[in-house]
């Protein structure tokens, strides 16, 4: 239960950050002041505590991302590409996603804390790239006027099923691509009509 609200957290960050993709020149302050935020966390080694600023400095960089490459067949190339070495490393047995359920062992600087409310401990872990991509895949749907909100929720379904594959199957799905699949199921209707668009558009 903590995973999932953790998790529906850290969408809901990314769900109200997407809007910067529309004035690009507002994702350096917020890069700066959650990156000294984080930086002072994390001396004093505060964990979970950390875990908002760190989900607004990731999705900050997903964000300028998608800003900087903004290009309809990038926006649809780069879920799938993402989503095959996920799905090809999951099959060979490798790291499928870095969301797992939190063990004794402390986190790295690559994976989020998402905390077990009431103990002040950590109840997962989710890996800095998803929340990247994350933020990266929510402002491509914004500029690119596919359905925003559809995606994000399909994105959070996406890592909700990891937490029930992991609860449930003591399973790890790879999270980038369920998360790649919650952005263009809802849209598969409008990809076509990216390529359609004029390229000075």
């Amino acid at each position: 239960m903590a995973s999932a609200v953790g998790l529906s957290f850290v969408v809901a960050i990314v769900a109200g950050m997407a809007a910067m993709a529309d004035s690009p020149f507002t994702l350096f302050p917020a890069v700066l002041g959650a990156g000294l935020l984080v930086a002072a966390l994390d001396a004093n080694d505060v964990a979970a505590a950390a875990t908002p600023f760190e989900v607004i400095l990731l999705c900050s960089l997903g964000i300028a991302f998608a800003v900087v490459f903004d290009a309809p067949a990038l926006a649809v190339a780069l879920p799938l590409f993402l989503a095959a070495i996920d799905i090809a490393q999951a099959v060979g047995g490798g790291s499928a996603g870095l969301f797992t359920l939190s063990t004794s062992k402390p986190g790295d600087v690559l994976t989020l804390d998402l905390p077990d409310w009431g103990t002040g401990l950590a109840a997962a872990r989710l890996s800095a790239t998803d929340v990247l991509f994350l933020g990266a895949f929510a402002a491509y749907a914004r500029r690119l006027g596919l359905r925003e909100r559809a995606a994000e929720v399909g994105m959070l379904l996406g890592l909700l099923a990891a937490v029930a594959s992991e609860v449930l199957l003591d399973t790890q799905l790879p999270t980038i691509a369920l998360m790649a699949a919650g952005y263009l199921v809802p849209n598969v209707d409008r990809l076509a009509a990216l390529f359609a668009r004029p390229v000075d558009e």
